[in-house]
């Protein structure tokens, strides 16, 4: 049973939903839990170390090329889902994006983003499943930063796109929040 979530593990959670994870209700429980998984299973492990006390063991379930895992439930996801859902989908708040740090943006970053355009300039957080309304607020959110970024829509797929120079900036924002097994030397 776990306590109180720090501030790290709070946004590393909600980095970790806005990224793509869910929190999931089981039919007969009372409360959520996060619900993780990634083909990357140092990526899973570092965040299961940093959520401590949220997990019962390390244990990765392995599905094809894809790891698994799942919290325990508890009453802090529960709360999380209440700020992070609306009618049982994810979605985007002021509420949600403004008191986010750099380690909350990083893991958003690694399990929802990536780098695109011409020599992978530009990076991007896709916003697909906050839908329009919701890709503004992320876009107004970073530009009112000077965080230069622009919403980009094909097809069905949504993802805020960040200039070049908003790609620079968000870089030294996020980096020193990368695990250290992520850095690689040049």
């Amino acid at each position: 049973m776990i306590g109180q979530l720090s501030s790290r593990q709070k946004e590393i959670i909600i980095g970790t939903v806005l990224g793509g994870s869910s929190l999931v209700k089981p039919p007969l429980g009372k409360n959520y839990h996060l619900s993780m998984r990634d083909s990357n299973d140092l990526w899973l492990l570092y965040k299961i170390e940093e959520l401590q006390g949220c997990f019962r063991n390390n244990n990765l379930i392995k599905d094809g090329k894809t790891y698994r895992c799942s919290s325990i439930c508890a009453e802090a996801f529960t709360e999380l889902y209440k700020l992070l859902y609306k009618d049982g989908k994810r979605h985007m708040t002021d509420e949600i994006i403004e008191p986010m740090h750099d380690i909350g943006l990083a893991i958003w970053f690694i399990d929802g983003g990536g780098m695109t355009g011409r020599n992978k300039k530009n990076a991007y957080l896709n916003s697909t499943k906050f839908g329009i309304e919701g890709s503004k607020i992320i876009e107004n959110y970073f530009n009112s930063l000077d965080i230069g970024c622009n919403i980009n829509q094909s097809n069905e797929r949504i993802k805020v796109l960040f200039t070049v120079e908003g790609t620079e900036k968000f870089l030294k924002v996020i980096a020193p929040a990368f695990p250290p097994f992520m850095i690689q030397d040049e």
